[in-house]
């Protein structure tokens, strides 16, 4: 009996996993606190100026406008540092500009002791929006570049509910300080500033950005050593020299740019409006104020951003968007049409309101993290961010002029016109992202 040959194998070698498939671990979970973190700050050095602007008007001796113009000043930076940082992230990494821009924090909040002018505080609050804008541009792209698929959209829209959380912080701390420490209470950053800053040490460079710019050897030796046997996901690559503002607008991709901008712009300008002068809003409406009428506005917010998060699992990217203007539009519309509505009405369409802004900022970070691919990812989103904050400052600005020529009614009516746009825009533009994979 002769032997037989043994047939040849049908089987081939199981490609390896992916990034977007490995487990969560110890990285995945530093790179979230480090981002997370520095969420949180963003929120506290944008909200400490709620309690601060008024004693320090009083001491600098601002006009209105001049307080509407220090209540601004951070988001103006955030303009210029969104728009500006993102691009050099993207052409040398995320990892520099992401520890560099912590160092800047705590000097600058520290800085806030030493002001003896409303000019210099205004421009060193400008300079600390610069900082927080590299956060805008740099932070959720990093952690979507790290973390797997799975946890990714959860993860992206704790961002924005980190922000709340500093910024109640802010609101419980300065509730806590005497007006005439208004100096520590802003210099108080710098404490949050540096404990992110030395987590951020530990944190390598995005493998994603390495691969995209041609290192891979770097890349993988990182993934090897920190993730495991995981491959690297296709990118496009390019040179260090091509990322630009002007690819975010070519004939394939402006609308998208457009849109990632516009949905965040229509957000942030009514909640930054309103959050930042809520205590004279909430008088002219005839709600009582103090402590527990603040203090129960930033719980709303909290219970909007838990809310937020479940949201993102529970629906479509596109349908997020929809529901959350529509709402907002409903909310303002009820008090800025009936002004002689009963208080309880008032109440409830304001928290209604508040509960649900606070939520749906949870994708602000989320949405355009999947939109853009990895070599333009915190230039697209940097640009999303400086976009937004043209709203924001502008209302937050013209905000105490609107209070004093047409009331909290008035105010609140033209403050719908806002998540108006927005549910406009979603409905002609909104993409669905929640299942791509990124590029």
């Amino acid at each position: 009996m002769t032997a037989q040959p043994e047939p040849a194998s049908t089987t081939t070698r199981s490609p390896r996993p992916t990034l977007d498939d490995a487990p969560f671990g110890r990285i995945h979970l530093l790179a979230t606190v480090c981002v997370l973190g520095g969420a949180a700050l963003d929120g506290y050095v944008l909200g400490v100026i709620g309690h601060a602007v008024e004693p320090a008007s009083a001491q600098l001796g601002l006009s209105t406008l001049g307080s509407g113009l220090l209540a601004a000043s951070a988001l103006i930076g955030v303009f210029v540092g969104g728009l500006f940082f993102g691009g050099v992230a993207d052409r040398f990494g995320r990892r520099r500009v992401f520890l560099w821009n912590l160092l800047a924090f705590v000097v600058l909040s520290l800085a806030q002791l030493v002001v003896d002018s409303a000019w210099q505080l205004v421009a060193v609050r400008i300079l600390l929006g610069l900082a927080i804008g590299v956060e805008y541009a740099v932070g959720a792209a990093l952690l979507a570049e790290f973390v797997p698929r799975r946890p990714r959209g959860p993860l992206l829209g704790s961002i924005q509910a980190m922000w709340i959380v500093g910024f109640v912080a802010a609101f419980l701390i300065g509730s806590a300080v005497a007006p005439d420490a208004w100096r520590w209470l802003l210099a108080s950053s710098a404490v949050p500033a540096f404990v992110v800053l030395v987590l951020r040490t530990g944190l390598p460079e995005s493998p994603r950005w390495l691969h995209a710019r041609g290192r891979t050897a770097e890349a993988e030796r990182i993934v090897r050593d920190r993730i495991g046997d995981y491959a690297i996901p296709a990118v496009t690559t390019a040179e260090a020299g091509r990322v630009g503002l002007a690819e975010l607008f070519t004939a394939g991709r402006w609308r998208q740019t457009l849109y990632a901008g516009l949905f965040w712009f229509c957000q942030v300008a009514p909640f930054f409006a309103i959050f930042t002068f809520v205590g004279p809003i909430l008088a002219l409406l005839d709600v009582q104020e103090g402590f527990t009428g603040d203090l129960l506005m930033n719980l709303l917010q909290l219970a909007g951003a838990g809310l937020g998060v479940w949201a993102l699992h529970l629906l479509s990217r596109r349908a997020f968007v929809v529901s959350s203007f529509a709402v907002m539009v409903v909310g303002l519309l009820v008090i800025g049409l009936f002004p002689d509505a009963p208080g309880v009405l008032v109440v409830a369409a304001f928290g209604l309101f508040t509960l649900v802004i606070s939520g749906a900022s949870n994708i602000q970070f989320v949405y355009p993290s999947e939109m853009f691919e990895t070599r333009l990812r915190t230039t697209g989103v940097g640009f999303a961010a400086a976009f937004s904050r043209v709203g924001a400052a502008l209302a937050t600005y013209l905000l105490p002029v609107s209070l004093d020529a047409l009331g909290a009614h008035g105010t609140l009516l033209l403050a719908a016109v806002f998540p108006l746009v927005g549910l406009l825009a979603s409905l002609a533009w909104a993409p669905e992202t929640r299942r791509s994979a990124l590029s």
